[in-house]
């Protein structure tokens, strides 16, 4: 099962490998983004290995797995998609109580939701930091 640190893993991992296009995202890396000791993070991203969510290359990094890069896509989408429902429907003000409230909101956004959000505000590109939001199946029809 999916924890939501897991998903947190996802999303750094997708921010170092699809954003800043590195070919390894490195544990000391995720690690200070995660504000977490890097022991921690090896401990986390074993599991995620044996999950089949990642391939982790000691002394090199980590890589998505075409399934971590599914669920970590879908995970960025749901945040930044939250980041907009909170300050586009919902007219909160963009500041760091936003950021941690889409935090929580992304861990609990179904795929039907961030559909019919990403549908109200006709299939944003970005988030309100100006961040790419991928595709979902409602921007492809």
């Amino acid at each position: 099962m999916l924890t939501e640190s897991m998903q947190e893993y996802l999303e750094a991992l997708w921010i170092f490998l699809k954003e800043e296009e590195r070919e390894y995202a490195r544990i000391n890396d995720i690690a200070r983004a995660l504000k977490v000791a890097p022991p921690s993070a090896v401990e986390m991203l074993r599991r995620m290995e044996r999950m089949g969510l990642v391939v982790y290359y000691p002394r090199v990094g980590i890589q998505l797995t075409e399934r971590g890069e599914e669920l970590a896509r879908e995970a960025i989408r749901s945040h930044r998609l939250a980041e907009l429902l909170l300050t586009e429907l919902l007219g909160m003000e963009l500041d760091s109580e936003v950021h941690e409230q889409a935090c929580d909101l992304e861990h609990h956004i179904s795929s039907s939701v961030a559909e019919a959000v990403c549908v109200k505000l006709g299939h944003p590109r970005r988030c309100p930091h100006g961040k790419r939001i991928p595709k979902g199946e409602c921007c492809r029809r």
